[in-house]
Order: structure tokens, then sequence, then C-alpha cells
């Protein structure tokens, strides 16, 4: 009896013989090709042309119709032994030497050599696992049948009688620690590959996100002369509520990936990269990257063992985050059909809204609303009469267009295009190829984490928007600052609407929403100088050391008993605001149990720590309070103060800032309102947003991000609007009687405009 492949003919009897004597009978087994030689190659219309001509890959389609159209083959000539190995040897049973190819196949084949960034990146993160960790048996010392245990505890299936073997906790485990490769096993129910003799180290290889034989389309889209990737990623099937893989639920389970996972194929953009916005229903224009990383990232059931996984669930903590949420304006607002969304009063947002986004938005397009970026080439829209371009908005309000510019590659031709919502997701803060240089769990550090360009002034690099360094100590959490630091600071107010040339009147510059990043670090506020001697003294800023040493992630990150706060929720406080996320304050070295767990009765707000801030009346209202209503007092002072000056501030109605008594935006300004008003909104901003006014409550954002700073830029503010304002209301307390508690300082007000000899600038 004869099998015939091509110019090879060779009988089962030899080819088995051949097998038995050199390379085994599992065609499964990872060759260790540091001491075996690979088989040679036959070619791939061997492969595909014979055995694989009607296999299908986990989404269901033919292996050699996807291979023969896809990117790897159209693009690079890429051959099924590029990526799997020889296949000499094979025949079908024999082995090969990356049957479902590891990191070291895909850098064996012609794109991804080891020299690449792209390989030594991912190789050195966690999911490459360069330390060999998890062991490879996951700590059952072999694979074979003997019942596995855990910490010296035999694992049995749910009737808790039945034994649950090696081989099986193996594949429980390698379900995410080895997802790239396949189990199966034979009729008696025994594992026939991988070998339980010759398990593959576990690692999150590339095939286990991405679909190896069909990894992204070429679309041709109106914007590009030349097409662009539509990636393409591994079918998983996951519980519909716990999110992670699992074969033994019954809750329904869900294909996270029908065509792809990144870029949606049901709303605006056809198949051929053209806007058809007939098509938008509803929510229909979302992607979702998320739920290819919740496959595993997070809680589900072992398959044999019934019992939870031991991972964090991560990913319903996000989807219950504000990173997460969907509906939440920073993300509605320029979604492609904002109507769809409902606001935190229940109503949907208008629609269009002046934030809409149309795609496919392509980040390569010019960033201002100039040349190339038309209705036609998108990288702006038509709202009205009005040409919108988002571009710039898209840094932190979608999640895919962030990461062009945390790589400092929007506006060029290394940017992405943008084919459907979403929000800040898992790879927005986290990349899964690479580790960046004294970062952790592959979080993201900006290339550059300001860029600026005014008429007026033009500066970019690692710095805040006051052009000062970003410390090197904020970490993992400099890619928290490159969002929630606002967008305007009082280096640029000063620059471009103070300093001596330029225009103090017109329209409001707005240091923009969650400027918590840069507070925690005492940056962005406009900071002023004493000027009564005639000479210019900066003013003394400061900052909390310990809450900087715990950064975002100590406070918002912090582990929880409690569910829904803590962890990737980022919530500090439980939804209903009763509880307190305190497990972080309370350590010996800080706050030492004093910090209250519950806001259930204002407990929170009431919170004053002897030995963080003195006992001081800021707000001389003659009752010493929680520094958070302390602020919320001196808050109200300066408004009052701005009342006095004609102006009428409302923090929820764009612009803010009205003529007293009108509906009419405020636009005579001299400096000291406007530093004033730059200040109080740069605060009252800072808070989350809410369904009702800050104005009043008390601001715990503000007290616990960095008390000493608010007090220092209100206080100052207010004696800098008082000193220029006419006959100032007599129940408004003098400069002198604030200032007596404004809080020390340890470093000097930033100069904006450095003078002769390293003055200051008077008008600061």
């Amino acid at each position: 009896m004869k099998r015939h492949h091509g110019l090879f003919v060779v009988s089962v009897l030899a080819l088995s013989a051949v097998l038995a004597g050199c390379w085994g009978t599992d065609k499964s087994t990872s060759l260790d090709l540091a001491t075996v030689s690979q088989p040679g190659r036959v070619g791939s219309a061997q492969c595909t042309g014979t055995c694989h001509a009607v296999t299908a890959d986990s989404l269901g389609q033919t292996i050699s119709t996807t291979w023969a159209g896809a990117v790897h083959t159209a693009r690079t000539s890429a051959q099924c032994e590029d990526c799997h190995g020889g296949g000499a040897e094979h025949w079908g049973v024999g082995p090969i030497p990356y049957p479902s190819p590891s990191m070291a196949g895909c850098a064996n084949s012609l794109c991804h050599g080891s020299g690449s960034a792209a390989f030594t990146g991912f190789a050195s993160t966690a999911h490459g696992n360069p330390n060999g960790s998890p062991e490879k048996f996951f700590l059952q010392v072999d694979a074979g049948t003997a019942q596995a245990t855990s910490s010296g505890t035999p694992i049995f299936r749910p009737d808790g009688v039945t034994p649950v073997s090696r081989a099986q906790r193996t594949e429980e485990c390698s379900r995410c620690h080895n997802s790239t490769y396949t189990f199966t096993y034979a009729s008696t129910g025994a594992l026939t590959s991988p070998s339980p003799d010759n398990m593959p180290t576990p690692e999150v290889g590339c095939g286990s996100c991405h679909n190896g034989h069909d990894p992204a389309d070429n679309v041709a889209i109106p914007q590009r002369a030349a097409s662009v990737l539509f990636p393409k990623f591994r079918n998983y099937l996951v519980d519909n509520v716990r999110g992670a893989q699992t074969d033994n639920v019954a809750a329904p389970r869900v294909n996270l990936t029908s065509f792809n996972l990144i870029y949606q194929p049901n709303g605006a953009v056809e198949s051929n990269g053209t806007i058809d916005y007939t098509n938008v229903v509803g929510a229909n224009n979302e992607i979702y990257p998320d739920r290819l990383c919740a496959a595993c990232h997070a809680r589900g059931v072992y398959k044999y063992e019934g019992t939870a996984t031991h991972n964090t669930d991560v990913w319903t903590q996000w989807t219950a985050s504000g990173h997460g949420d969907r509906n939440a304006a920073a993300f509605a607002e320029f979604s492609a059909n904002p109507g769809a969304y409902t606001m935190d009063n229940g109503a949907a947002y208008p629609s269009p809204e002046s934030h809409r986004s149309t795609y496919p938005w392509d980040m390569a397009l010019a960033t201002a609303s100039a040349v190339s970026a038309n209705t036609t080439r998108n990288g702006s829209y038509l709202s009205g009469t009005s040409t919108v371009n988002n571009t710039s908005c898209y840094k932190c309000h979608h999640g895919i267009a962030s990461i062009a510019y945390q790589d400092n590659v929007e506006g060029t031709s290394s940017a992405p295009v943008l084919f459907g919502d979403v929000t800040v997701t898992c790879i927005t803060c986290h990349n899964p190829h690479a580790d960046a240089v004294g970062n952790t769990k592959n979080t993201r550090k900006p290339v550059v984490m300001s860029k600026y360009s005014s008429t007026q002034v033009t500066f970019q690099g690692n710095v805040f928007l006051d052009n000062t360094d970003v410390p090197t100590a904020a970490g993992n959490e400099t890619i928290c600052i490159f969002c929630h630091q606002g967008r305007e600071s009082g280096f640029t107010l000063f620059k471009r609407r103070i300093a001596s040339g330029t225009t103090v009147t017109g329209s409001f510059l707005n240091p923009h929403y969650l400027g918590t990043g840069a507070m925690l670090w005492a940056r962005n506020g406009y900071e002023y100088t004493d000027n009564t001697t005639g000479t210019a003294v900066p003013k003394q800023y400061g900052y909390i050391t310990a809450h900087q040493q715990s950064n975002c992630n100590g406070c918002h990150m912090a582990t929880s008993s409690t569910a829904g706060i803590g962890g990737h929720t980022w919530k500090i406080l439980s939804t209903d605001e009763s509880v307190v996320n305190n497990s972080s304050c309370n350590v010996s070295s800080c706050h030492n149990g004093r910090v209250p767990a519950t806001n259930s009765a204002g407990q929170f707000h009431d919170f004053r720590d002897s030995v963080f801030d003195p006992t001081a009346d800021y707000d001389l209202d003659g009752t010493v309070e929680g520094i958070a209503k302390e602020i919320a007092g001196v808050e109200d002072l300066l408004i009052s103060l701005l009342d006095n000056n004609n102006i009428t501030y409302n923090d929820l109605s764009y612009p803010y800032f009205f003529t007293k008594g009108t509906t009419s935006s405020y636009t005579a300004w001299n400096r000291p309102q406007l530093k004033a008003a730059f200040n109080i909104q740069y605060v009252i901003k800072g808070l989350p947003a809410a369904a009702t006014s800050q104005i009043g409550h008390p601001n715990t954002t503000a007290a616990t991000h960095n008390y000493r700073y608010i007090l220092q830029l209100l206080m100052d503010s207010y004696e800098a609007l008082y000193n220029n304002t006419t006959s100032p209301s007599g129940s408004l307390p003098t400069p002198a009687a604030l200032l007596a508690n404004r809080p020390a300082g340890v470093r000097a007000a930033t100069n904006y405009n450095p003078q002769a000899g390293g003055g200051y600038d008077p008008l600061q």
C-alpha cells in the first residue's frame, strides 16, 4: 500500500520504521532545535494540496483557503514551513517542529526573525514567560495519568470522587498559560497532543492572540493610496457572564471573534473601506479589543475541577470602571452615534453631537483642520455648516487613537486608521508586545508626554503642560498623567494671554477635565509671584510626598474586600459612596488607621489628619472642618470675589464664565480675573464628572490628591484678584486673613518667562 505526496513515495511500514528510529510517532512534539537538526522541507503545495486541503482552523475557516489569500502569503510570500518548520518527517503522523507555532516558530519566519524588535520585546514580557514560570507542568511533576494535586491536596472533579489527572490539570492551566496549543484526546480519554511526556514550556505565544493563517486583510480606504491592514485575531469561546474561556459552565457562551476583534464589520464602514452612515444602528459601531484579553484576564472555571480559576477578574473590574464605561460623556459624545448612549440623568446624548466620529478616521492626516483632512478623506467631518476635527481630542477620547499619540506617530504614515468606537481599553495602557524600560506589567510609556503648539508657544517632550519635567518617580503611572493633566496650564495661559504683547480679553482658556495626575505632582495650576516690593518674588508651592510615593495605582488600584472598588475599577468609593477603599491609607507608615472606612454620613468629607495637615480654619467660616469642606469653602470665597468682578461662574454650563445677570460668555477679562478663573476651573474640574454642580460641595478629589497645592493656588488667586477689585464686598475676608493659614511650600513658582539674571516676569 502506497501513499503519494508529490515526488515522495513512502511505504507506511518504511515510514513507521523511519519515524520510530528518528523523530518518534507524535506529530505534536516540539523539537529541541538547539540540539536536533530540523527536518527538510517539502513545500506548501504538499501541505495544502493533500493533507490539509479541508482542514479548518479555530474560526472554522479552511486553512488552505485563508492562508492562500492572507497577508502572510500576499505580502511576504510566507510558506507553511516558514512558520511550522520542515515537514519532511511529518506526513500527518510524524513530528513537525512547530505544530502550534510558539514565539520561536514566529521568530523563525521571514518577518519576525529573532533580531526584530517585535520578537525580542515580546520574549522579555510576562506573556513570553522569559523565566519559565510557572513550572513546566504547573507543579504536577509530570503530565501523566496520576492524580493532580494543588499545594499537596488531591484535586477531584465536581463529584468529589473522580480524580483530575496531572495531564488534565496541565490542560486546565494551559488554556491561559499555553493557549497557543490545542489539546486532543484518544477515545480512551488519554491526552495524545501535546504529548504528556513532552509538554511545551508555558508561554502566551503569538498564536494565542493572532490568527496565524489569516492575521489581517488588506483594505482599501478612500483616505490612503495604499491599502491598510485590517487585523484578525484568534477565536475564543468564553463564558458570557464571567468572561474567561471555559468548557463546562451552564451560562451561555459567546464567540468573541466572528470575523475580527479590533475593527467592526457591522456599522458605517463597508467591506471596501468606504462609509455608509445609514448602516449605523444604535451602538453597532463599537469595537471590543478588551474581549481578547478577557479570554484569560477574567475569572473563569477550571475545565475539569469545576472550581473558580485563581486569576484576578480584571475584565469585570474594567467593565465597571470609568475607563470602560461606553455611556460616559468622554466616549459617548465621540461615538459614531451619540444618541445611542445614555447620560447620567437618563437622557440620550444629542445626535449628531459636535464631537461625533465618522469612520474610517485616518490618524495619518493632518491633526489640524487643514489641508488633507476633510469629510471625504476623513480627519474631519461636517456638523451643520462647520467642519469638525476631533483628532487632537482622540489623544484621550479614543482608546486606539491614544496609542498613536503615545508613540508620537499621529499625523504620519505610521498612524493607524480608526474603524470604530472604543473606550480606554486594555491595549491603551498596556503594550502586549513589550515592556517599556523602567516599567512593569507591560505598561506603556509615552514617547512624548506633552506636545503643545500655538502661535505664542510651542514645546514637546517628557514634560507636564507647564513645560517642567515629569519625574521618573511617576513610573508606571506616567501613562495616567498622559491624559489626566488637562490640556492647558498656567504656563500656556501666561504665554497665550498674560505675557506682554498678548490679548487678555476674549474667550476663556479652559484647563479641561480631570487634571488630577498633574495635581498630584503640584503642576499645571497658575502659579504666582509676590510683586508688593516692586520685584517679582516667587510664591512657594508644595505637595504631599507620601501621596506621590503611593502614586495613582497605590490608591486607585489598592485591593479591597468590597466588590466594585479597587483593582481595575480604579474606584476609591463604592458606587453609592458609602464605602471608602482606605486599605492603602491606613498602613502604619501613613494614616495608621485614622482614615474612615465609610462616607455614608460624610465621614470622609470630615476627615483631617494631624500627621499631614494642621487644624486650621482655612475658609475662615469659624469652624474647623474636614479638609475637603475647607477647600470647598475657599472655592466659594473666590467665586464670590469673581461675582464682585461682574463674573458669574457655573461649572456645569459651557463656557462656565458669564457676564453677571446674563447668559453671555464673559470676555472682558483682565489679568487677575483670568488667572483666578483658570485656577478655580482647574480645581473644580479636577473632580470626576457628576450630574450635579460641584460648587460648594466638599472637594474630596482636591483634598486627597494635593490639598496643599490646591489651597495655595486658591488663596493666591484670591489675593491677586482682591487687590485688583474695586470695593470688594465687606463680607469677604482680606487676603492677609486668608493667607495667614496658607500651607507652606517646598518649591518656587514655575518661572513662565525668565528675565535677565534669572528673575521673574512681573506680570506673573
